[in-house]
């Protein structure tokens, strides 16, 4: 769609972009942009500022390794996993996010004192996005008193205020995804290799950036941009180039799913796959990214079928807006990113959440309200129809939408600033008896001691201990195999052998594993008895057994 500049501007209208890509707003001169824009990044300073001891910090297990990482490249010691027995090198995660938390090490090396400083590290991708938002927004056809809404809406979201203020790699991502994104619409050959190395510098945060190689080349081809297309590809190339390369010289060789697990995310998804269970994990992902998407609108904080319905409404919706702005040649770039990303988690060895899908909540927010704004006009004929039976039923469709939109806003301000702040809060007092735990193996077990722990990030940085965790195979959970999700978790006499663990240390089941309550407590009733296993330590949610 053409666009034009906006010869004046004033406050309440974000201007429209012109096809070149030069944005008209002369930020020096409009400081009111720039007063919204730090408005908007109140609620998550805020939320990070009460809890910038990060209570939470472990519980997605990637945090806790990523900062293992860091500490690796602060001490001088390469890039390794220092948490695992014999530190193999990290070839797993990409290293620009652990490089980046590495400042933290660096500035302070005792642990968990550095982790507000890792914590406010992270957020600065936050303001990045934010300010990014002014030009990509009108680029998706969001304008005027609309772009100023979905901005406000992306601030406050609750998934946003979670990952600012966690160690993990999506909103650093998010960043340099979206200013690749508006590098490569300029289309002039500076900007494209400019694109192409901003891109490649996205995929040393995620490696699931690999999509970018793809998405940007396409759309500067489909556009007769041949020549950009060429010097985007050139310029990101060698950032692939050069982490694959590394990670073939430094990855360990082992046929041992546990540790290609941790170090070999191509290989630990052949692992998990097989073509008997690939249309169970296809099916199942699908059902998961629906959902994971639907609940960046409709926070997924309850069990509810009836919820999980709607929010998967909600993502139909956005999808069938986001297809709708496409074809108006609105978000292109960015659709074809998405469509990529989801095409990788169909096929992943792990259901999309939120989290997965959090990249691309602006496109998301204004494929809805594309989709509401389309869905609106429809209804507003059936206002008028002749037929008093049509006008009720445009009147009553009408009113579920409205309902279901503010609804979803209401339980996103909730979750926000009454569960999050609640959560944490709780998170804080039931880590009393995990930092007991930890305080009793760094003063008692040997040195040298290994752990089989579901948390072996946390017993590295907490206690200077080496350990590992056992992961449940994926296609036991895609398949719902029970018995033997039951005896993976507490038969682990020959794992701990072959991995030379000696003690084990039990805080509770991972249920992030697809492990279910009832199996969880089979689980746990299975390791009490199991006669090798001697307490050495207790308290009421945590144990430290010897393996004998």
């Amino acid at each position: 769609m053409d666009a034009t500049a906006i010869a004046s501007y004033r406050f309440g209208r974000i201007p429209t972009i012109l096809q070149s890509g030069e944005c008209p707003v002369n930020f020096a001169s409009r400081p009111l942009v720039f007063v919204f824009v730090l408005l908007s990044l109140a609620p998550s300073a805020i939320f990070l500022w009460r809890h910038s001891d990060l209570p939470s910090f472990g519980d997605l297990h990637d945090d806790s390794l990523y900062y293992a990482s860091a500490k690796s490249l602060a001490d001088g010691g390469g890039y390794r996993i220092e948490s695992l027995p014999g530190e193999p090198s990290q070839t797993k995660y990409p290293p620009l996010y652990p490089l980046l938390l590495s400042i933290a090490w660096r500035l302070s090396p005792q642990f968990p004192l550095n982790l507000p400083i890792a914590a406010w590290t992270s957020w600065l991708a936050l303001p990045a996005i934010m300010l990014q938002l002014v030009w990509l927004f009108p680029r998706l056809g969001i304008a005027d008193w609309r772009a100023w809404v979905l901005m406000l809406l992306v601030a406050v979201n609750p998934y946003m205020l979670v990952f600012s203020s966690t160690l993990v790699s999506e909103l650093a991502y998010t960043a340099l995804m979206i200013a690749a994104m508006l590098l490569t619409e300029r289309a002039t050959r500076a900007t494209s290799i400019a694109a192409g190395a901003v891109a490649g510098l996205a995929y040393l945060t995620r490696s699931a950036g690999i999509v970018f190689l793809v998405a940007g080349p396409f759309y500067l081809w489909t556009r007769h941009k041949r020549r950009e297309a060429v010097l985007w590809a050139c310029a990101m190339l060698p950032f692939i180039a050069g982490w694959t390369v590394w990670t073939r010289l430094h990855q360990v060789p082992t046929s041992d799913p546990a540790l290609i697990y941790y170090t070999d995310y191509l290989r630990y998804e052949l692992y998990s796959i097989s073509v008997r269970d690939l249309p169970v994990f296809i099916w199942r992902n699908i059902d998961g990214l629906l959902l994971g998407l639907g609940s960046l609108v409709l926070p997924n904080v309850a069990s509810s079928f009836v919820v999980k319905t709607v929010a998967q409404v909600i993502a139909i919706a956005t999808i069938s807006g986001v297809v709708r702005m496409f074809r108006r040649g609105q978000g292109q770039l960015y659709a074809l990113l998405a469509a990529g990303s989801c095409a990788q988690l169909v096929v992943w060895h792990f259901p999309p959440n939120e989290r997965f899908v959090l990249p691309f909540l602006p496109l998301a927010l204004a494929g809805l309200m594309t989709e509401m704004e389309h869905l609106s006009s429809m209804l507003r004929k059936g206002l008028q129809h002749r037929d008093a039976s049509q006008r009720v039923v445009a009147a009553g469709m009408l009113l579920f939408a409205a309902s279901v939109l503010v609804g979803a806003v209401g339980l996103q301000i909730y979750v926000g600033q009454v569960l999050l702040p609640e959560q944490e809060t709780a998170h804080r007092a039931a880590n009393a008896d995990r930092i007991a735990s930890y305080d009793w193996i760094r003063t008692t077990l040997p040195q040298d001691a290994t752990l089989l722990s579901s948390e072996d990030g946390l017993v590295y940085l907490n206690t200077g201990r080496h350990a590992m965790r056992r992961t449940l195979p994926p296609p036991y959970w895609y398949r719902e195999d029970h018995a033997r999700i039951i005896d993976w978790m507490s038969n682990f006499r020959i794992f701990t052998s072959e991995h030379g663990l000696t003690y084990f240390a039990f805080s509770g089941i991972d249920f992030r594993q697809g492990i279910t309550r009832d199996d969880g407590s089979a689980i746990q009733e299975a390791i009490k008895s199991r006669p090798d296993l001697s307490p050495m330590y207790q308290t009421e949610t945590a144990t430290v057994y010897r393996l004998r």
